[in-house]
């Protein structure tokens, strides 16, 4: 036997190597879910100021003391900017449980999180052409 495989079956032996992929994973899910609360807390923030702006134009318009919005292009950026953080945070999480997966020797699995942040950007895709398409 060679000294890669004879490395291999050591490894393949060892559950403390199975134990440290283990706790990889679990702390990679853990940072996915807080990105995930993150592009919620922005989605809704983009979504209240654009509506919070609309609100205050329309109130200063009825008092005859309007000014110019701003409030939509503020509140677009800040859903599409999240929505493209998440997609990126998706991707590399995706690129790294690939290499783990490898060096457990076993496929990749697609956790929870996983799907729940790609709803999340479906969602928050949803959410801009919403605010997008809304007439003023």
């Amino acid at each position: 036997m060679n000294d890669s495989r004879r490395e291999q079956a050591e490894q393949s032996a060892d559950p403390r190597i199975d134990l440290a992929v283990m706790r990889t994973e679990l702390a990679w899910d853990r940072t996915l879910l807080s990105w995930l609360r993150t592009t919620i807390a922005l989605i809704v923030a983009g979504t209240a100021f654009d509506k919070g702006a609309q609100w205050l134009h329309e109130a200063r318009l009825t008092a005859g003391t309007a000014f110019v919005r701003n409030g939509h292009l503020v509140g677009l950026s800040l859903t599409a900017a999240s929505i493209v953080l998440l997609t990126f945070v998706c991707w590399q999480y995706w690129k790294d449980a690939r290499k783990l997966a490898a060096i457990r020797g076993s496929g990749a699995r697609v956790p929870a999180a996983l799907i729940a942040c790609t709803l999340l950007i479906v969602l928050g895709t949803a959410v801009f052409f919403l605010l997008l398409s809304d007439t003023r």
